[in-house]
């Protein structure tokens, strides 16, 4: 990515972050999948993070 801003740029590493976090996550429920697909699939939801909790806002489950 090329940050034209300190702010883009800081969005641009919190994203990368949310992404690592996500994979963390999926990799402890025990999902197959391979690393590049774990990596593509943790940054667009991350990239997405507005629509993903839109989609998400009114989910009450609890993982057991």
């Amino acid at each position: 990515m090329q940050a034209t801003s300190k702010k883009e740029a800081d969005a641009y590493d919190k994203m990368i972050d949310a992404a690592a976090d996500l994979a963390d996550l999926i990799e402890r429920c025990k999902i197959e999948m391979d690393e590049y697909a774990l990596e593509e699939l943790t940054i667009f939801l991350a990239s997405n993070a507005q629509e993903v909790k839109q989609i998400l806002k009114n989910l009450h489950y609890s993982w057991p």
